[in-house]
Order: structure tokens, then sequence, then C-alpha cells
């Protein structure tokens, strides 16, 4: 449905995006995730057609959407602010998309804006930021485009607000609609995902999210006997999340090559207990350790 192959992009002569490849097959989730300013929304408004690349494609459904502009009709961008949308009301904003969008769903939108609690005749000038996100991720399912991305759909909002947007896009890919969504809200990607994309270094890893750190890495409580190996809890195979007395919890690499358990078990600890391992622990340990996010 989706591919991007070769994406690079510069952004005042510094290289935000190189390499990135990936696909997304129809009705599928993506979580797109990575550090504050590692070029996530940069990628995404090169995926809808906004920005250029300075190399590579985007191609949806095998067609360009950068040579073949009308391609852009079954997919739609939700940014984090709608600015553009100021100056108009709900109706207004849905007028336009009805001349863009051509199974663009006004019904549908009557309704989400009713469930949201949102006003169809207020400027969205004078909307909260919570409300704009509810209006824009209203609008954007309201056009029913084959693949919908959404920036950080849930920044700015309050709980109970989330919980219902949250419902909104788990019921909009369960009628078979193409997401991706790119949020630090870890739990809730890892729940409504088939796959995680990982922004790092310019560069996306892509995992499954049911095993996204399968072969990667294990996370471990441990007791050691006596003082804690210092050298091997500072190595670049260990993480350390938290340390309380003789009991640390920590992520160990388990990827090919790691000699990082064969070490632990030498040292004979008086507990080695698995734990499960979440998104958010791939997070950290693809990303916690860089200061800065490129």
């Amino acid at each position: 449905m989706l591919k991007a192959r070769h994406l690079s992009k510069r952004i005042d002569g510094k290289p935000v995006l190189t390499e990135v490849g990936f696909e997304l097959e129809a009705g599928k989730v993506a979580g797109l995730i990575g550090r504050n300013g590692a070029g996530k929304t940069t990628l995404l408004k090169i995926m809808s057609g906004i920005l250029d690349p300075d190399g590579g494609e985007v191609l949806f459904e095998d067609r360009s959407i950068h040579r073949e502009p009308e391609a852009k009709r079954e997919l739609v961008f939700i940014p984090d602010t709608p600015e553009a949308w100021y100056g108009y009301t709900g109706w207004g904003a849905a007028y336009m998309f009805g001349q863009i969008y051509p199974r663009f769903d006004p019904v549908y939108f009557k309704d989400t804006m009713n469930r949201f609690g949102l006003p169809l005749d207020r400027n969205i000038r004078h909307f909260s930021k919570g409300m704009r996100m509810m209006f824009s991720t209203a609008l954007g399912l309201s056009t029913r485009a084959r693949l919908v991305l959404l920036d950080e759909p849930t920044n700015g909002i309050d709980p109970i607000a989330k919980k219902q947007v949250l419902t909104l896009l788990m019921e909009a890919a369960a009628d078979g609609m193409s997401l991706v969504v790119s949020s630090h809200l870890l739990e809730e990607l890892e729940r409504m995902t088939d796959a995680i994309w990982i922004l790092r270094s310019g560069t996306v890893e892509t995992h499954a999210s049911e095993s996204a750190a399968e072969g990667i890495v294990s996370k471990l409580q441990v007791v050691f006997q006596g003082d804690a190996p210092a050298a091997w809890l500072n190595s670049a195979d260990v993480r350390v999340l938290d340390h309380i007395g003789r009991v640390y919890t920590l992520l160990l690499n388990v990827a090919s090559g790691s000699t990082a358990a064969a070490e632990l078990e030498s040292m004979n600890p008086l507990l080695v207990e698995p734990l499960p391992v979440r998104l958010e622990d791939l997070y950290v340990w693809k990303l916690g350790g860089e200061t800065y996010a490129n």
C-alpha cells in the first residue's frame, strides 16, 4: 500500500532523514516513535506530499505521492496544531475537505463532533488546544481516506478526551483504515499498532509490535552477592533502569555476539528474574543513551 524508498532530507543544511525505507500494508497501523527533534513530523509531511524529499520516493499503491498529486486523495495528514483552519468553523472546514476528498462523510463528522462535545459553528481559532486536536482527528477520519497520518493526536488533551480519541482511532483501524501515528504515548501505541517504526539518527528501524524487543533486549531483576559489578553494569550491553540496595532492574543486550548474559551467569547472582519487556523498555534501550535527537 505505502512504500518509502531511500528517503533523504536536509533542513538548514543539516541531514534529518538518511536512506529511510519502510512499507505499510493496507489495513495496518504503525506507530512512529523517536526523540523530540528526530524528524518525525518532517517524515510525516514527506509521506503526505507536503514536503518534497531531497532524494528517494514515497509510493501509494505504486503511484508517486510527489509526481502524481491525485494519489493524495486517498491519504490525509493530521498535524499536531491545526493553524490552517483558523478562520473556519467546523462546518466550514468540513465543506473545504468535502471538495478535496471524494468520500468525505459529513454525517460521520457531525456525529463525531457531537460525540466530542465540540460546536460546529464556532471558529476553530477559539477552540482550546485539546478541542483543536479532537476537531482535527474528527475531520481527518471523516475523509474516509485509506491512509491517515497523525502527528501527536493526543497532544494537550485531558485523560477523558484522550481515551475518546484513542477509541475513535481504534474503531477506524477496525474498519480497515490504515494509520500511521506519531506519539510519545508508548503504552497506547503498543496496544493499538501492528508495527513500530523507530526513527533514530535519520533512519527508521521497523519492528512488529508484538515482538518488538525479541532478539534485541531482555529485562531482568537481579540481586547480586556482595558488591555490584560496576564495570559490567556500566558496559554498553547493560542499562540500569532502577536500583534499590542490591536489587537491580536492568535491560540486557541479547543480540548475537553479546556476552553480557554469560558474564551475568558467571557472577552467580542470588536472583535473576525475567520481566516482561514493554515498548517503553525498547525505546529506552534504543534511544535512552542519546543526549540529543540527531
